[in-house]
């Protein structure tokens, strides 16, 4: 399936870049308890458009372990009845989606994302 994605963030855009983002977007890792001096971060965050015109949030998280990073992309779906919200209320449950919230995103950081309205469809 085709999907069509709007980044919010990518923890590697540069200062300038549509996706770039001063905040760290990291939080304590969580494994059951939170492990001191261990942190996790979102590595990209995005709105995607799938084919068949519905929306999902995803985020992938990361965490180092030892010689590699651990963590994994979520995924999931946004339900269509948010659309019929305004728009900066939908923008406030959609962060609840796919740990963006934990990542510290609000519903403010992605109302300055300039195209996510029009993405999104609520503006002609």
């Amino acid at each position: 399936m085709h999907k069509e994605k709007f980044y919010i963030y990518r923890r590697d855009a540069r200062k300038g870049s549509p996706s770039y983002s001063p905040k760290p977007h990291s939080a304590p890792h969580y494994e059951g308890r939170y492990i001191e001096g261990m942190e996790e971060w979102a590595s990209w965050y995005c709105i995607n458009k799938k084919d068949d015109g519905t929306y999902e949030a995803e985020l992938d998280e990361a965490w180092n372990e030892g010689s590699h990073n651990g963590g994994g992309t979520i995924t999931v779906d946004i339900p269509k009845e948010w659309f019929n919200l305004p728009y900066d209320d939908f923008l406030g449950h959609v962060v609840t989606l796919a740990a963006a919230s934990h990542y510290g995103f609000t519903a403010d950081d992605l109302k300055q994302r300039k195209g996510l309205k029009k993405f999104l469809g609520y503006e002609e």
